[in-house]
């Protein structure tokens, strides 16, 4: 899930979702105006296995800050190494 913190780095958002989607990750976009603590809760609580955040900082600075399933930490990535990372995931092991 690619949740956006402001509405001004939507753009980036659709970009970010269409970079994961080429990689073969399953990726949606929450753009909706929210506050971005009920976007997490609410995709904590329906599983999501990694939910990216992404604000004015992640746009200027083309990084991603990402959380993780079971982790109430975030970490801020290059977008290039989230979506190598995710990919290579979302593949099986018996497929590499």
């Amino acid at each position: 899930m690619v949740a956006a913190i402001t509405s001004d780095a939507d753009d980036y958002v659709a970009e970010v979702v269409s970079q994961l989607q080429a990689a073969g990750v399953r990726a949606e976009a929450d753009v909706r105006n929210e506050k971005i603590n009920y976007k997490v809760r609410e995709h904590s609580v329906g599983k999501v296995p990694v939910i990216l955040a992404i604000g004015q900082r992640e746009v200027d600075e083309s990084t991603v800050s990402m959380r993780r399933l079971g982790s109430k930490a975030t970490e801020t990535v290059a977008l290039t190494t989230v979506v190598a990372d995710l990919a290579k995931e979302a593949h099986p092991p018996d497929l590499s």
